[in-house]
């Protein structure tokens, strides 16, 4: 593995914190766990790989050896279901489940920090600014801990940037990382494509590849398996994704009333304040600095040229991503009343290369300005577990 000694201390940090958020917080928690292991529950009783999401219920907040009568709502491919479902044949015991969640966000943040200490000298990448970058998505330990989908996207983030960043056998990295996510969840599938797009585009066009580059075709076949869910899905009920709209229909007579302005405002500020890991719970100012400071970075990246091509295809894919959630939360909002699609953790897999190409910047803004590499670190883990719970600490909450 051959990491500075850097970089697995973090590592070896991240991880800690991880287990320790499994550990202590109370089951389920507030990220969909209950329903994620539902699904988990049923692809064990009746596994298949395109399931009628319209018969799912929910297992029983007080025994989940139990169903409900509650249905769920959970729409997403079923690969990650599929995985864990296994584990029922010898124990429902959540905490098991979590563990292979840490496994999962581990493995992600391994792969990450590998191909990034292999592809660039201490001089241009510092290991421990990357490292400390690579873990400061504010969410990454909190879902890192929990039963999640978001962690197989996260491996599939950082089996695209090992590929992209030149691990051995690039393209089949990249074909695994684009066919994972497809399989995963829309909007992972979604925001990798564009940056694999982005990325393999910029370099044709500059002539770095040719058309007979393997990287390009294996691209497209991962693209090909990842898009194949949503295509059947769609000739299946002519839709990408099943919405449960019983679930988040919300009456006329009870709905917030907006015009597209108001809900861009109402979307952008829920944006910013969910930014952190203690949603809602930093000032407004404070929790805009810790969101944009990150990719302020990651754009002035783009004047040098040694982090250019993964900035760019990075904040593309960041830039995408959020127009299509933000057209699809309008949607929902305008068909159901619904205001609860502001989720920020699913930017996670645009992370590693935002973290990427804001540390290359603060590698050469410290050259002049050597405080940089310590203020950023600390704005970076300002809305992390680790900033939140000295927050809570000095201020309350």
């Amino acid at each position: 593995m051959n990491l500075p000694s850097s970089m697995l201390f973090i590592l070896f940090f991240y991880v800690s914190m991880v287990l320790i958020v499994a550990l202590i917080a109370p089951f389920p928690s507030g990220v969909d766990e209950l329903q994620h292991l539902s699904v988990v529950r049923a692809q064990f009783e009746h596994p298949t790989l395109f399931p009628d999401w319209s018969h799912q219920l929910i297992l029983q907040r007080d025994d989940i050896t139990k169903w409900s009568h509650d249905a769920n709502y959970i729409n997403h491919p079923s690969l990650y279901y599929l995985m864990l479902a296994p584990i029922y044949a010898f124990t429902s015991n959540p905490i098991i489940f979590r563990f292979v969640n840490i496994l999962l966000s581990t493995a992600a943040l391994l792969i990450v920090l590998i191909a990034a200490s292999r592809r660039f000298t201490r001089e241009i990448l510092p290991p421990q600014l990357f490292a400390i970058l690579a873990i400061s998505f504010p969410k990454a330990a909190i879902v890192g801990g929990m039963v999640n989908n978001d962690n197989l996207a996260a491996l599939a983030a950082a089996a695209l940037f090992g590929g992209l960043l030149g691990l051995p056998g690039a393209g089949w990295w990249i074909l695994a990382g684009l066919a994972i996510a497809g399989w995963t969840k829309l909007t992972a599938f979604i925001g990798l494509a564009v940056v694999a797009a982005s990325w393999l585009g910029f370099a044709f066009l500059s002539g770095q590849i040719r058309l007979t580059d393997r990287r390009l075709w294996l691209a497209g076949v991962g693209m090909v398996i990842g898009a194949s869910h949503y295509m059947f899905t769609f000739l299946r009920i002519g839709q990408l994704l099943w919405v449960n709209e019983d679930v988040w229909r919300i009456p006329v007579a009870e709905r917030l009333h907006l015009d597209m302005i108001g809900f861009a405002a109402w979307f952008f500020k829920g944006y910013v304040l969910k930014w952190p890991v203690l949603e809602m719970g930093y000032p407004f100012q404070l929790a805009l600095m810790t969101m944009v400071v990150p990719l302020l970075l990651a754009a002035v990246s783009l004047r040098y040229r040694d982090a250019r091509p993964w900035a760019a295809a990075y904040i593309v894919g960041w830039i995408l991503l959020l127009a299509i959630h933000f057209a699809f939360g309008w949607r929902s909002y305008v068909t159901l009343g619904d205001l609860t699609t502001m989720q920020t953790r699913y930017y996670n897999i645009l992370w590693p290369g935002i973290a990427l190409a804001a540390a290359m910047a603060v590698a050469q803004i410290s050259r002049r300005w050597r405080w940089a590499v310590l203020v950023t670190e600390i704005i970076c883990l300002l809305p992390t577990v680790l900033g939140g719970a000295l927050y809570v600490a000095i201020f309350g909450g």
